[in-house]
């Protein structure tokens, strides 16, 4: 080596050039990082701008672009309440209008000169995530530099940039939710405060420098703590949720402290910096508060307290330890003390404030009850991001590598060697304490797994770093400050610690596969068309009916925390997840939203087993003292469906229902199958009444249509697994079906694991008709786009014996359910035949968001045969799906013949309703008028009657009190004739099996005698 040296020494450029890589390699690794950190996360971006319209990733991003364009608009003031979410009640946004949507508004005047287009403040909104991962690059290089040395600082970065997983789609381009930005003002925050405690150790400021005013003496402590504090500051102005960050620093400063004076060191270098760091943050704090009480989702008194609570702690410890020395007490009774203070200190917040000691104790299970083995709530488990990590050492690997476990012995080291004694650099443990907390977290609640890996990166710089210096150590010509000179066995120990380190982040979970975030998803594609409809063909809020009330769509509104709402203005009712989408893409007022406001209303609605009880809950979500109400509602296929495997939604609504005692199993159950090449999921789905008697079912899947029961069912066996009952079928046809529904009615009767119906669109029983939900747009995108949706469908038609048809192209198949199963080679794509969708999945035609409007619907009066069933039944076209449906309702005739009505859907008069003068301009119109049928069988003698009439756009929507008016004529068919028997057969009897016309022009039995099968549809409503 030493004659390698020599040459090395003898050739000046080579020495010049090994000089230049050891002082600047740093940078050079870091710019590559940084390049790659961004080029990785903006390079889909194209695939966010559709049809020439930008769109963004998940739910929260809408809503933060909507706070950008009214910042925007208002700068640098924040919505501070926004009625335009949450119908009847508006909502104070609280985490949203935050720093980070006045950081994003700046930059959008900024690049717009002043004057930001609606297009340019979408773009600075897209690419924000990316812009902020670059910047957390910056002061994660810092942590690992200031713990491992340069090389260090290259390892944390590259821990950062090539992290999979949750930190890498919460950043990528299009995903502009504020958890990136939380992830750099927190890494800002802990970065301030392993400065300020490490300049405290160096300067040693005291109490009696405050008393002398020795600022000169103290200026560094002082300045550094309080651009600490500031930088805690700026990320609870980005996240109020943030006082984690708080109870992190808390936490530390309680060990640390401890750590010193055990030590034998004094604490009160440490304290001072805390104690500034935290007191200029409770200043701080008072600056953005809303909510006068204690609240952690809102900027409230909560933030101030608790900052002003943990600086006063290190004051107290501060004095605690000189009153120690000043009465030589046992070094071993301080420790005892401050623990016993901390449990009388809780014990009095129980009892004088149980309130707040409630709340802190519910948040802290929260965040951290995964750890002891207690998961969320009911209701906040059906939220993807709030359920906990699975196989946490495995996830942490596949999205960190080894550097997982590098950190985790870097952290024990640590606290090794502040348990034995040895002098450790105060910022190390603040590191160590910062990665335990956010991993209990990120164990506890998934989504906080982006914060991982910067102190993952840190503690692995800390290993790289020690390492190196121990292989340094004794020669001291190797080490130069923070930097290490080139020898080969240093060379191969570095090669050897980055293999380590990123060869398993590339292979495990390759940083560059960003196919699950490379776009928008189809979920907002499918929706954003029918809310394009919406915005365009509904009138604007504050206009329905011809009022003159509009609302403001970016105007101030006072935090009055309950909106009056006006005449005209008025709900649109859906699931949770979609009222984001509703209020920034529609702009209309959803009644719920991803907030979980008004989610339980939702799932009152949408499960609603009668039409009375859906009318109930819409006119609760209806403002009381005005003609403002829930017109609308958009139900999507997901909402529909039970497989959540394939994206379904319908589990989560019965968690929220709370107007009885129910659970996803009174809805549906898996059925599991030989067929499937696993257990671990259901293969298909027994759906049972309750399912098909719902209202997100009954209008998604029938559009508010009464519908038979077909002569076609399910059977299978129970078995068990895993310890379970399960239903199971094994290895046979889970599908029956028979000729009538006589037999499949005895066919179950004789088999208690088996149903009529229960599979795709078809019920067990009859299911009747809505009269005041009518269908009046959808989107053009069909859910056949989806992948997941066929998979679903394809999954339940292998897995029940009904099968699929492989073919060699799309082309091939005759209906739009499809789904690629091979690369290549014959058989390639999976095919539903035309046939068997439209027979057990389809009763219309699945698009994939469809919008309905409540209305007070026509009446009809009419006369027919006495004490008969009579039919109504209308042919509707939607040109968004190019496809025509029916409408069906029953009712039963008077014993004089007369009956009465009420039917949603008109026939006529579409011209003159519209936005313009406060109504809907509806896109599903009539092909025909309404048809009615009857008949009576009297001596041998069949008597048919029919009848038309036309309903009006008037009368439907109460404009015109009128009621449609219908007389039916008869027509005599003598049973007895032999040459009638035909005829006989397939007329419609009040007393014998009928048959009905369904949507595509074929027959479906029904079972009319069957005692459980309603004669009229508002018996079967007003029954329940």
């Amino acid at each position: 080596m030493s004659q390698r040296r020599g040459r090395l020494e003898d050739n000046d450029e080579l020495e010049r050039a090994v000089d230049l890589v050891q002082q600047y390699y740093h940078l050079a690794f870091g710019a590559l990082l940084l390049g790659f950190t961004l080029w990785n996360r903006v390079r889909p971006w194209n695939n966010y701008i559709v049809d020439g319209e930008v769109l963004f990733n998940g739910n929260d991003a809408w809503y933060h672009y909507r706070s950008t364009a009214y910042t925007v608009r208002n700068w640098p003031q924040t919505m501070p309440f926004d009625p335009w979410t949450y119908f009847p009640h508006g909502t104070d946004v609280g985490q949203f209008g935050t720093l980070f949507d006045q950081l994003l508004a700046t930059v959008a005047l900024i690049v717009g000169l002043g004057s930001p287009s609606d297009n340019t403040v979408r773009l600075v909104v897209l690419f924000a995530p990316a812009v902020f991962a670059l910047l957390t690059g910056l002061p994660t290089y810092v942590i690992g530099r200031r713990l491992g040395g340069r090389a260090g600082g290259v390892v944390a970065l590259a821990v950062f940039a090539l992290s999979a997983g949750s930190i890498l789609q919460r950043s990528m381009v299009g995903f502009s939710d504020h958890h990136i930005a939380e992830v750099l003002f927190q890494t800002l925050g802990v970065l301030g405060v392993m400065v300020a405690v490490t300049v405290a150790r160096r300067d040693r400021p005291v109490y009696e420098q405050f008393l002398d005013r020795d600022f000169e003496g103290l200026r560094s402590t002082l300045v550094w703590s309080a651009l600490a504090g500031v930088a805690i500051t700026l990320y609870l102005w980005v996240w109020p949720f943030g006082v984690l960050l708080l109870g992190i620093v808390g936490v530390y400063l309680l060990f640390q402290l401890t750590i010193e004076f055990v030590r034998g060191e004094s604490p009160e270098h440490t304290a001072i910096a805390g104690a500034v760091a935290l007191g200029v943050t409770g200043v701080l704090m008072f600056i953005p508060i809303t909510a006068a009480e204690f609240r952690v989702g809102v900027f409230s008194l909560l933030h101030p307290t608790l900052a002003f609570g943990v600086a006063a702690g290190c004051v107290f410890m501060a004095w605690l330890a000189r009153f120690w020395d000043d009465h030589d007490i046992d070094t071993v009774f301080y420790p005892l003390t401050i623990l016993s203070v901390l449990v009388v200190g809780v014990v009095f917040a129980q009892l004088a404030t149980p309130g707040i000691y409630d709340l802190f104790a519910r948040n802290l299970v929260r965040i951290f009850g995964g750890v002891l083995g207690i998961g969320p709530s009911e209701t906040a488990g059906t939220i993807g991001e709030i359920t906990r990590m699975r196989q946490p050492a495995i996830a942490l690997f596949q999205m960190h590598g080894f550097a997982t476990f590098i950190a985790l012995a870097a952290g024990v080291l640590i606290v090794v060697r502040n348990l034995i004694g040895s002098k450790v650099e105060p910022q190390q443990l603040l590191v160590v304490v910062w990665a335990a907390f956010v991993t209990a977290a990120a164990i506890t609640q998934a989504r906080f797994a982006y914060y991982l890996a910067v102190p993952i990166g840190g503690l692995t710089a800390y290993a790289v770093g020690s390492v190196l210096r121990y292989l340094a150590d004794g020669d001291r010509s190797i080490v130069d400050g923070d930097g290490i000179n080139v020898e080969a066995y240093q060379v191969l120990t570095v090669a050897a610690i980055a293999v380590l380190v990123v060869a398993p982040m590339v292979a495990v979970a390759s940083p560059t596969n960003i196919d699950r975030y490379d776009s928008p998803g189809q979920g907002i594609e499918g929706w954003s068309d029918g809310l394009d409809w919406m915005e365009g063909n509904t009138p604007a809020e504050g206009t329905l009916g011809g009022a003159a009330n509009e609302l403001d769509y970016y105007g101030t509104f006072p935090n009055v925390g309950e909106f009056d709402y006006e005449d005209g203005q008025y709900g649109v009712l859906s699931w949770w997840d979609y009222g984001h989408w509703i209020t920034a893409q529609g702009q209309r007022i959803p009644t719920a939203n991803p907030f979980q406001q008004g989610a339980t209303e939702a799932a009152n609605f949408l499960l609603a087993p009668n039409e009375t009880q859906a009318n109930d809950v819409l006119d609760d979500v209806s403002e009381n003292d005005s003609e403002a109400e829930t017109r609308y509602v958009a139900v999507d296929w997901k909402m529909a469906e039970t497989n959540g495997n394939v994206g379904g939604k319908f589990f989560a609504p019965p968690n929220f229902y709370d107007v009885s005692e129910v659970s996803q199993q009174d809805y549906y159950s898996p059925v599991y199958s030989s067929r499937a090449q696993s257990l671990r999921g259901p293969s298909f789905v027994h759906q049972r009444q309750a399912y098909y008697n719902s209202t997100v079912v009954r209008l998604y899947r029938y559009h508010g249509s009464a519908v038979e029961p077909r002569p076609i069912g399910v059977d299978w066996e129970p078995s068990t697994l895993q310890g379970r009952q399960v239903a199971q079928v094994d290895g046979r046809r889970a599908i029956f079906q028979t000729q009538t529904m006589e037999e499949a009615r005895a066919y179950t009767a004789n088999d208690s694991t088996s149903s009529v119906g229960g599979i795709g669109a078809l019920p067990s029983e009859r299911v009747p008709a809505m009269e005041h939900y009518r269908l009046v747009g959808t989107s053009e995108q069909s859910a056949t786009a989806s992948s997941q949706y066929n998979r679903g469908l394809l999954q339940s038609a292998a897995a029940s014996g009904l099968g699929y048809q492989p073919v060699n192209s799309t082309a091939e198949c005759t209906s739009d359910v499809t789904l690629r199963v091979a690369e290549s080679g014959p058989g390639q794509i999976a095919c539903l035949p035309e046939d068997i969708e439209q027979q057990v999945f389809h009763d219309t035609a699945p698009q994939w968001l469809k919008l309905f409007e409540r209305v007070p619907g026509a009446t009809v009066e009419g006369t027919g045969p006495e004490n008969a069933t009579v039919q109504a039944t209308v042919e509707m076209y939607n040109p968004a799906s190019n496809e025509t449906f029916t409408y069906t309702q029953r009712t039963r005739t008077n014993d004089d013949g007369t009956f009465t009505m009420t039917v949603p859907y008109s026939t006529t008069g579409y011209d003159e309703f519209g936005p313009d003068n406060g109504y809907t301009n509806v896109s599903v119109r009539a092909n025909s008028s309404y048809q009615f049928r009857a008949g009576s069988v009297d001596n041998g003698t069949l008597t048919q009657w029919s009848g038309t009439t036309d309903v009006s756009e008037g009368q439907v929507l109460g404009v015109d009190e009128e009621p449609a008016e219908v007389e039916m004529n008869s027509t005599e068919v003598d049973l007895r004739s032999s040459e009638n028997e035909t005829d006989a057969t397939n007329s419609t009897s009040d007393t014998g099996g009928s048959e009905t016309t369904d949507e595509t022009g074929g027959t479906e039995t029904t079972d009319e005698t069957t005692t459980s099968t309603p004669e009229t549809d508002t018996a079967t409503e007003s029954g329940n």
